[in-house]
Order: structure tokens, then C-alpha cells, then sequence
């Protein structure tokens, strides 16, 4: 399974040192993230990937160590940008 942005294009992006508002038209909400949730945007809008590649980009951005709690931590992050419509689930062929 792998992640993407959904409509990353269309949200409004202001950064107050790095913590950023993300305006999202498609729901009309305004969303209040930190510096690494934005990188993951960033990063999903790039490429779709999986978890593994996500924990893996962040963990060296942020000098983390990659290990099951982090990337226990980035998925349910993932699960609730997808909940906000941020993101999407996406599966290899479809």
C-alpha cells in the first residue's frame, strides 16, 4: 500500500516558523501542523510511498531513530491526515 496527497495543490500553506496553517478549500477547515507533518505532505506530493519509505525519509530528516515506535507514530499520522482528506490510501495496480 502506498500514500499520496490528495489535491495537495489546492490547500492554502502559511508557515509561523516552521508550524504550519494548511487551509483545505475541498472542506473549508484550516489545519495547524508541525514541521515534520509538513515534510511528510511535501514528500507524499512528490512520490506515492509506502510507510516504510515515509518512516525512512523522516527519520534521517529529523535524525530520528527509524524504529518501530517511530513508524508506529508516522502511521497513525497518516491515518488521520487520510481521515482530514490530506491523504490517500493508494494500492500497487489500482
Amino acid at each position: 500500500m502506498h500514500w499520496r496527497t490528495n489535491h495537495f495543490e489546492t490547500l492554502l500553506i502559511e508557515n509561523w516558523d516552521e508550524e504550519y496553517t494548511v487551509f483545505q478549500p475541498d472542506s473549508g477547515k484550516t489545519h495547524f501542523l508541525n514541521h515534520m507533518s509538513m515534510k511528510m505532505l511535501i514528500y507524499l506530493d512528490q512520490k506515492p510511498a509506502t510507510l516504510e519509505e515515509i518512516s525512512a525519509y523522516l527519520a534521517v530528516q529529523f535524525q530520528q531513530e527509524p524504529d518501530h515506535d517511530f513508524q508506529r507514530n508516522i502511521e497513525k499520522v497518516l491515518y488521520h491526515f487520510d481521515t482530514l482528506g490530506l491523504v490517500k490510501k493508494s494500492f500497487v495496480g489500482s
